[in-house]
């Protein structure tokens, strides 16, 4: 972010305290953020049932610029806050907050993920992705970042974030100039509409003020720092001041970007107007920025711009990760396990269903909802990316289970399969083949309790076997606005803007 000379000055005394840093050479390669999740969701069906709502989703809560114009200015500021404490295990430098084992040089992120995470769907490269710009604040929680449920590592927790300080046409503004930035890569600025919580996307906070989260010191914005190549895609960054620069590098810190030298360069302190992502290696910023142990993802700067060269090619970087910005015009491919589209079960019988989806780009997400005689019982985002539950318990009814992924053109397919438990089957259709004729829905809703929903391991493994038989009922829709389309607006456009089959199991 551009920032004041007296301010550069201040988050550089941030570092102070710290312990000494030894060379990032010498600390142990891991990553925290390639997570892979193994065991089903287990869900007992019957205290689901009993739970009466608790599993059910509630709607995203979509933003409404023009409040900007009809909030008085004395409705937007939070109380004053003390400085705040980060969790255990994070520092704060300057406006990166950094894990502890990489500022100290005891670790550092291993550049190759594990082969087994890159292979599961969702995580390959590359990946279309989306940013959603939040001015209108919040109700943030804390815990690991998740933009869906509001829940950031940097937050207070149960704090209302604050609405931006400033008029809709400042905020479009702002947000023409993000799209700028980023219009030469696979990801869409989305400002209008929030997405669905099953895609996943980074949140920028836009406003407030650096006592709105648990940092300790004065900040132009603030961002989690080591998440190299955006292995964990559901992040929450703060911008709060009125820079589209401050947005943009506080996104891609992010996405693993770290400072630079440049007063061109969006990554960079030093002050300057058109600033951008630099297509060239250029001299990273560490200690002349914030002191040593600031550099988070150096060993994937060196993948670009070779060993030991303390430099970094911010596009080529972002490139790797979502490419360039074609259409995405192939919708994902949904298939629910078990095959077949009619199952019957006797009472209290369990059951394990399992994913099998496959995209054309990376960053596809999904979800599964349970409905029980018409009525929808369970609702949830599968952001481990198991692709497997196991519901116990069944009771007597009818159950849909319905198996849906989002892309971020906002293709949504959804699968489905039906379980009778404990009824007698329904007349044999004479018709021939049938289609499914449930739509999808891009509202996003998921359980607003907890991330997992309640779910938990049984110990099984979540791994689907290729080469599943493909079933009608599949749908496919898209929205009006797909992958791009809010880039490259013209800040005047921003003002106006299944064979029924059934076998038998006791």
């Amino acid at each position: 972010m551009a920032l004041k000379a007296d301010a550069i000055l201040l988050l550089c005394g941030v570092t102070v305290g710290l312990p000494a840093v030894a060379a990032a050479a010498d600390g142990e390669r891991y990553d925290p953020y390639a997570k892979m999740a193994t065991g089903a969701h287990h869900y007992d069906m019957r205290e689901v049932l009993q739970a009466r709502g608790k599993f059910v989703a509630e709607p995203v809560q979509q933003p409404d610029l023009s409040l900007l114009d009809s909030l008085p200015l004395s409705a937007r500021a939070s109380e004053p806050q003390a400085p705040g404490q980060l969790p255990e295990g994070w520092v704060q430098i300057g406006e990166v907050v950094q894990r502890r084992e990489i500022a100290e040089g005891r670790k550092q992120i291993d550049p190759k993920p594990l082969p087994a995470w890159e292979d599961i769907e969702g995580n390959q490269y590359p990946r279309k992705g989306t940013v959603f710009l939040n001015f209108n604040g919040g109700m943030l929680k804390a815990g690991d970042d998740n933009s869906a449920e509001n829940k950031s590592t940097l937050a207070r927790h149960n704090h209302p974030y604050p609405v931006f300080n400033g008029s809709e046409a400042t905020a479009l503004t702002l947000i023409q100039a993000v799209q700028q930035d980023l219009e030469t890569l696979g990801v869409r600025v989305l400002y209008l509409n929030r997405p669905s919580k099953t895609v996943p996307y980074t949140m920028a906070m836009v406003g407030g003020s650096w006592s709105d989260t648990n940092i300790s010191d004065p900040a132009g914005g603030v961002a989690l720092g080591t998440d190299c190549e955006d292995r964990d895609q559901r992040n929450v960054v703060y911008a709060f001041d009125s820079s589209s620069a401050t947005i943009s590098q506080e996104v891609a810190h992010a996405w693993g970007l770290d400072h630079t030298l440049g007063s061109d360069r969006i990554m960079s302190y030093q002050a300057g107007n058109n600033k951008h992502f630099g297509d060239n290696c250029q001299a990273l910023c560490e200690e002349q920025c914030q002191g040593p142990g600031t550099i988070g993802c150096r060993l994937i700067h060196e993948i670009y711009c070779g060993v030991d060269s303390e430099q970094q090619n911010d596009l080529a970087e972002l490139n790797k990760i979502f490419g360039t910005p074609e259409p995405d015009t192939e919708p994902p491919t949904v298939n629910i396990l078990p095959d077949g589209d009619v199952i019957e079960l006797e009472v209290g019988a369990n059951i394990e269903v399992k994913a099998d989806i496959h995209d054309n780009y990376g960053g596809v997400g999904w979800r599964i909802k349970v409905s029980r005689d018409g009525q929808v019982a369970l609702d949830e985002v599968d952001y481990e990316k198991v692709g497997a539950w196991y519901f116990s318990n069944l009771e007597a009814g009818t159950y849909e289970v319905v198996l849906e992924a989002e892309d971020h053109a906002e293709h949504v397919v959804q699968d489905k399969l039906t379980i009778l438990v404990g009824t007698p089957s329904p007349p044999t259709s004479t018709g021939g083949d049938s289609e499914g004729d449930s739509e999808g829905t891009t509202a996003g809703v998921d359980s607003d309790s907890d991330d997992t929903g309640g779910s938990a391991s049984d110990g099984s493994t979540s791994e689907v076997g290729p080469g599943a038989d493909d079933k009608g009922g599949c749908e496919c829709r898209s929205t009006d606005q797909g992958a791009g389309s809010a880039l490259g607006l013209p800040l005047l456009g921003l003002w106006l803007a299944h064979r029924a089959r059934r076998r038998r199991r006791a």
